[in-house]
């Protein structure tokens, strides 16, 4: 099964109002987690289930399947 991969270099949390990546809130297993706001994010493969919800969330194409 394909699994959500972060492309560390093109995610810039900074540049959001609130430090909070977009693509998390749309993560129905939470697989996407920050540990402060304006860090970049982590994806847990195990726990993605490859519904590609946060590549559409993503405002800057940051996520893509492996």
């Amino acid at each position: 099964m394909p699994k959500a991969i972060l492309d560390e270099p093109r995610c810039l949390p900074q540049n959001s109002a609130d430090g909070l990546c977009a693509a998390r809130k749309q993560c129905p297993v939470k697989a996407i987690w920050q540990e402060l706001p304006f860090e970049v994010p982590f994806i847990s493969g195990g726990r993605c289930n490859g519904c590609a919800r946060c590549i559409a969330a993503c405002p800057l194409k940051a996520i893509y399947m492996n």
